[in-house]
């Protein structure tokens, strides 16, 4: 079984290096409020001594501002009905050392194609963990539609992912670390199975003997 894996792992990343593709760009407060109270001469006259001491109303100082800290990067507007990922294994699959050729190659790629890169592998494995499909093995993220990349955030929405030699639709955001290494926020939604007939347009195959 542990073979299996890397060899499969090994397969998906030597996939995903060669379908790279660049796809089209995407391009007040409410102020604090002090209690007053009005009072009638007859009221006061009741209320001070025949020779008062001058009444000084008490200093109001305004509190300081509270410092922010700048936010960590969201997901990119993750919609209804998507499953939010609460662990994320893109850094252990990265990291692993059975990918020596992977970890070469992947600092060599444009800042957008490691963001790219590293969340296609993200959605391999969160697939792959939750069950959603049998042994999910390739992911083609611009299949539909083009990957929107801003910073350290991905949004695509017409991406499709194979499984046991059928390909279906997923929608997916996932916003990576400042380092480019992990993934910080992820989710996706999985839709309707793609028809055969529509897999050459799309650049979908049933395997990958077209990479021997």
């Amino acid at each position: 079984m542990a073979l299996a894996a890397s060899v499969t792992l090994h397969c998906l990343f030597a996939l995903m290096l060669a379908l790279l593709a660049i796809p089209e760009p995407f391009a007040p407060s409410e102020a604090g409020s002090i209690a007053v109270e009005l009072l009638s001469e007859a009221d006061y006259a009741l209320r001070t001594a025949p020779e008062p001491e001058p009444v000084r109303a008490p200093e109001v100082v305004a509190a300081a501002p509270v410092p922010t800290t700048p936010a960590p990067e969201e997901l990119p507007s993750a919609e209804a009905g998507m499953i939010a990922a609460t662990e994320f294994y893109a850094a252990d699959i990265l990291n692993d050392p059975t990918h020596r050729e992977v970890q070469q190659n992947f600092p060599l790629l444009a800042d957008r194609e490691q963001v790219i890169q590293l969340c296609n592998i993200e959605a391999l494995e969160q697939l792959r963990i939750d069950k959603v499909a049998e042994n999910p093995d390739a992911l083609v993220g611009y299949a539909f539609e083009g990957i929107g990349v801003s910073g350290l955030s991905l949004e695509a929405n017409g991406g499709a992912f194979r499984a046991a030699g059928q390909w279906y639709r997923i929608r997916y955001r996932c916003a990576v670390a400042p380092d480019i290494r992990s993934v910080s926020a992820f989710a996706y939604a999985v839709g309707a199975l793609v028809p055969e007939s529509e897999w050459e347009a799309h650049f979908l195959n049933a395997d990958d003997d077209w990479l021997d």
